[in-house]
């Protein structure tokens, strides 16, 4: 058997990297049925997957999607000799999960099984997985990583035009995450496109395109996001709604309650009347954390 090491578990996912040096059968091939949804990706070497009558090749710039039931054969490319064996790291999704992604299935992934190319925001949200796991437990931004991962899986079928460079990932991911946790923190304040680029050493448009290409949202719609979900917790506190929609940056009354309404399904009366019937999703959720 492979080594499989927990990295991190909680009630939504489990991740777990997984060391093919300790699985090498006679002929370098075998056959394999998932028992879970999982998001997989490959951290070194590259496998051969063959699922019915279809043929696969899984690096670093493939992912391989599971789902219970899914049977597969595989073969490690291990190259020339005397190479290091894969490893892998895969991000499992448990069934309380499975309605966690703004309304959509777990069982979803199943249209996207087995193999999804490594477009830029997953090889972001991987980058700030590892970080994460390396830097500690930190089990609500973990679930909203592997959130975000799950729903770019999901609704992101379109591939990649150009891949960034591994130093380019990393200075774009920098300027991304130093942004989104100045509109996390100071949701109540003015921001502007060009004070936002300006900080991140960027011409507006083409931090505005970084930006949501990496975080999955445009920087308005990510800010509108952080203010609902600061809204709601007042809200659930207590708060009124009057005060609750300037206090967390809304200009206009009438606009806080339209926006709260298309995120939250009922209007901030409501929810404050009755905040356990709010059903947004948890890993919709925008957080500092992340």
């Amino acid at each position: 058997m492979a080594l499989a090491q927990t990295l991190f578990q909680s009630q939504l996912i489990t991740v777990e990297r997984i060391d093919h040096s300790f699985h090498v059968p006679p002929g370098g091939l075998w056959d394999d049925q998932s028992d879970r949804h999982s998001i997989n990706f490959v951290e070194r070497g590259s496998f051969s997957i063959t699922v019915g009558r279809q043929h696969w090749t899984v690096g670093q710039t493939e992912i391989l999607v599971t789902v219970p039931g899914m049977a597969y054969q595989c073969r490690e490319r291990v190259g020339s000799e005397g190479a290091r064996h894969g490893v892998c790291l895969d991000v499992c999704f448990s069934e309380r999960s499975r309605d966690a992604v703004e309304g959509m299935r777990v069982e979803a992934l199943r249209d996207r099984t087995p193999v999804v190319a490594v477009n830029n925001r997953r090889a972001y949200l991987q980058q700030r997985l590892a970080a994460h796991l390396d830097a500690g437990q930190d089990r609500l931004a973990l679930d909203l990583i592997a959130g975000e991962l799950l729903h770019s899986t999901l609704t992101d079928a379109t591939p990649c035009r150009r891949r960034y460079k591994a130093s380019r990932l990393r200075w774009y991911a920098n300027r991304v995450d130093q942004a989104r946790q100045e509109l996390d923190e100071q949701y109540a304040s003015d921001h502007s496109l060009a004070g936002l680029a300006r900080t991140a050493g960027m011409s507006s448009y083409h931090f505005a395109r970084i930006f949501r290409e990496l975080s999955g949202l445009p920087p308005h719609r990510y800010l509108v996001r952080r203010r609902l979900n600061a809204a709601a917790e007042r809200l659930r506190d207590g708060a009124s709604v009057t005060d609750t929609c300037y206090a967390v940056g809304f200009g206009s009354l009438s606009h806080f309650v339209h926006a709260f309404h298309a995120a939250r399904g009922m209007t901030p009366s409501e929810f404050r009347s009755n905040p356990s019937g709010d059903a947004a999703p948890f890993f919709c959720r925008v957080s500092a954390a992340t």
